[in-house]
């Protein structure tokens, strides 16, 4: 049984969107597009990631977890995983709900379904990043169809329970438009990543500027593989007052 199909196109005018987990789409012109979302993409340590950020914000009641690029929802669903992993969950939820943004309605619409498209690389680190996968998510035999989708060998769709969907909500959101909003009392997590390594560096070099002058002393900025290998980002970040503190994690001094 068809669930959805969506109208795809993951490059327009003047925006970019992301697909599914671990997949290629197809722009109009027919160019392969790379996505970057799959569950515990490892251009994170999750698992220092969560420790940490259980330290460094222990003090605080309140932690808002805001992501960019949401995709299909499995870099949210991997940092309410990490997080109820690594440390009691009663101390964990100060961190939800996750407030998930990207721009594409279609792609928002599957990420509010609950279903993911998984790879075996996908549930494979599932059973490594945690004690009992079962209770995040389940096999389904529906099927999440997205216009494009190059289909990979031993596709499953799996439906994320509600431990993972009420710990976040997805909304259609342009990301310059949250963050001229966005009042931060030194307990942000801002998650933009694989992101900005599609933009030219001047570009790139505004909205660090831009991010720089919201977030206040302490809170969190990280960014993937892809933005550090395309852009010169990591030189932007220490230029803008940023700590390297690991891995494509940084903290604003």
């Amino acid at each position: 049984m068809k669930i959805n199909k969506f109208n795809y196109s993951p490059i327009l005018y003047n925006k970019i969107s992301f697909g599914t987990t671990g997949r290629y789409y197809k722009s109009e012109n027919g160019d392969e597009f790379g996505t970057n979302s799959w569950l515990f993409r490892d251009d994170i340590e999750w698992k220092t990631l969560a420790r940490y950020e259980k330290n460094h914000f222990c003090n605080k009641n309140r932690v808002n977890i805001i992501q960019f690029a949401s995709s299909d929802g499995s870099e949210a669903y991997t940092t309410i995983i990490s997080l109820l992993e690594n440390f009691p969950q009663k101390n964990a939820e100060k961190f939800f709900p996750i407030k998930a943004y990207d721009i594409d309605e279609e792609i928002v619409n599957a990420a509010r379904s609950g279903y993911i498209n998984t790879c075996l690389l996908d549930r494979i680190n599932l059973q490594v990043n945690s004690y009992d996968y079962s209770k995040y998510f389940t096999d389904t035999k529906e099927i999440l169809n997205i216009k494009g989708d190059v289909k990979l060998q031993n596709q499953k769709t799996l439906k994320a329970s509600n431990i993972l969907k009420n710990r976040v909500h997805f909304e259609r959101a342009d990301m310059y438009n949250i963050l001229a909003n966005l009042n931060d009392n030194s307990d942000t997590v801002l998650m933009c990543r694989n992101v900005l390594g599609y933009f030219e560096n001047d570009r790139v070099e505004k909205f660090v500027k831009i991010v720089s002058n919201k977030l206040k002393q302490g809170s969190l900025f990280i960014i993937g593989e892809h933005d550090t290998t395309n852009s010169f980002i990591d030189r932007y970040l220490k230029e803008n007052k940023f700590m390297y503190v690991f891995k494509h994690v940084y903290q604003k001094l």
